[in-house]
């Protein structure tokens, strides 16, 4: 996977926005927007952001 090619913070927070609404929209599972935010936590506060979960419904089976 590739980085974001800058330490400005400026820039690193803009790119994990744009991440963030990916997974939002739910393009983008949790645990995957975790670990990228995880990588840029010296660089950015972390706390400007929100993981949204997503829960898949099951479907009951009636035969």
């Amino acid at each position: 996977m590739s980085k974001i090619l800058s330490n400005d913070p400026d820039l690193c927070f803009a790119a994990l926005k744009l991440i963030e609404q990916l997974n939002h929209d739910g393009h983008l599972p949790a645990y995957m927007f975790r670990n990228i935010m995880n990588d840029y936590a010296g660089i950015v506060d972390l706390s400007k952001f929100t993981v949204k979960e997503i829960k898949k419904e099951k479907e009951d089976e009636t035969a």
